[in-house]
């Protein structure tokens, strides 16, 4: 004869809490669960992240969305001792540099001042994503050092307003919010950043399925799409796929570069009001196969941006005036090879190096950039 082991008192009251059909237990039961979500939100974007090693939270290797929302969250909880140049941009600016590292150890070198370079960039990054992510930063000398490039200038306010609700970025951005509705004509939804976060567990789950990487195993971050070693499409490929490029990045531009324009200036704004210097600089283009007007985009968003940095008190720097690129140093028209980046980076390194010594300057007088 089978007999019922006893239940204790919180396990009956549990299970007839399944039970109950009563509306307002209902409504109260929702609402815990809607309490817990939004506390689980809260621990997630203010620094949560870091309980867990990155490696165990990457979706793949080239994770960058999921890297730079670690990175943050780490600088928030260790914030730098020394002053920082943060460098944005899209995935042309990834494949710009060989490393962080050896880019923060030529910038000291070529200035003489101890200062870190931490890189933000990340494939496809708009204007509205360096807001997100600058709104996040801790406090002191820094530079924001911004890419610039046709494809930068094409994103839609539609494709941005989705950082409202933590898409792709999983950061909570008071300012963005601000502005949202001049932005996008709307307001910030009421779960927050819990749709990304939902996005991100359930992509987590079919990634890691699907290269065959067990949940929660750890995976390493590749800061580059084209590693040492690779190889680029073959000139004749480049050539044929220019005017596909060039076509869409025109069109693009005409629809959303005045947008682009607008959320870069409200980005000069806030990091204006943190006491950031902003420095431009034009992401590495194929004009061996492109052509150097990249069909009129690139004349005129310099010249916009030109004028926008005298206006606000910018710096635009010209990596590209001081360095010989060809054909064969790019894997397509916005991606360096391993070639490429070691011709670059020096002289990013040098340009940089004079705002390294403004960093050091401002942090010796304890006063400000502007």
């Amino acid at each position: 004869m089978n007999v019922r082991s006893p239940q204790t008192p919180w396990r009956r009251s549990l299970s007839r809490g399944f039970r109950q059909r009563n509306p307002l237990v209902l409504v109260a039961a929702a609402a815990l669960v809607l309490i817990a979500l939004l506390a689980f939100e809260s621990f997630l974007v203010d620094g949560g992240l870091t309980t867990v090693s990155q490696g165990r939270l990457l979706r793949i290797a080239n994770d960058d969305y999921l890297h730079i929302a670690y990175q943050v969250a780490e600088l928030r909880s260790h914030p730098p001792s020394v002053p920082t140049i943060y460098l944005f941009g899209g995935s042309g600016a990834m494949e710009s540099f060989v490393s962080q590292r050896s880019l923060t150890a030529a910038v000291r070198r070529d200035s003489g001042e101890t200062v870190d370079v931490v890189s933000l960039a990340a494939h496809q990054q708009s204007f509205a994503q360096n807001l997100v992510i600058v709104d996040n930063l801790p406090r002191g000398p820094a530079v924001l050092l911004v890419g610039l490039a046709p494809s930068r200038f094409t994103t839609s306010p539609a494709a941005d307003a989705r950082l409202l609700s933590g898409r792709p970025l999983l950061l909570r951005s008071p300012r963005l919010e601000l502005l949202s509705g001049k932005l996008f004509g709307k307001h910030p939804p009421f779960g927050g950043v819990l749709p990304g976060i939902f996005d991100y567990v359930g992509a987590y789950l079919r990634a890691r399925a699907a290269d065959g990487v067990m949940w929660g195993d750890r995976i390493g971050y590749a800061h580059h799409y084209y590693p040492a070693g690779a190889k680029g499409a073959s000139p004749l490929a480049k050539r044929l796929n220019v005017d596909s490029v060039l076509t869409r990045d025109r069109t693009l531009y005409a629809q959303y570069g005045d947008y682009n324009f607008t959320v870069l200036r409200d980005l000069i704004r806030l990091a204006r009001e943190r006491g950031y210097l902003v420095a431009f600089y034009d992401q590495p283009l194929n004009a061996s196969a492109a052509g150097p007007d990249w069909a009129g985009v690139v004349p005129d968003y310099r010249a916009r941006a030109e004028a926008l940095a005298r206006h606000s008190g910018a710096v635009y720097l010209h990596v590209e005036r001081g360095v010989h690129l060809n054909d064969a140093d790019f894997a397509d028209l916005y991606h360096l090879l391993s070639s490429g980046r070691a011709k670059w980076q020096p002289e990013l390194a040098r340009q940089l190096a004079g705002l390294a010594r403004k960093l050091a300057a401002r942090k010796a007088a304890g006063g400000s950039l502007r």
